[in-house]
């Protein structure tokens, strides 16, 4: 990724927020969740990125942010950080110790 490119996401009044810049952080782009509050983003590369928040939601994208897919968690705990060290394998960590794992890409 390169250093003028960066993602991040919280919570506004509707729920999940989705900022993304590729100038620097000089103008933000609001993209669309519709989900719960969201605590955590990671990206591998320019295009591939999972974000993770409240009510343990996953949410994954393949083209920058443009879209976002909802992913299963298999749980109902805010999910607080998430890290991927390629393109399928990641980890999200949440509330009383709740540790995800994948090798699929949250498949």
């Amino acid at each position: 990724m390169d250093p003028s490119t960066a993602t991040v996401v919280g919570a506004d009044s509707q729920g999940g927020l989705i900022l993304r810049t590729t100038d620097g952080g000089i103008t933000w782009t609001r993209q669309l969740a519709g989900t719960s509050p969201l605590l955590g983003v990671s990206f591998v590369d320019a295009d591939t990125g999972t974000a993770v928040g409240a009510e343990g939601t996953i949410l994954h994208t393949t083209d920058g942010g443009a879209t976002w897919a909802l992913q299963s968690s298999g749980t109902t705990v805010p999910l607080s950080g998430v890290t991927f060290v390629d393109a399928n394998t990641g980890w999200a960590v949440g509330e009383g110790g709740t540790i995800l794992h994948t090798t699929t890409g949250g498949e």
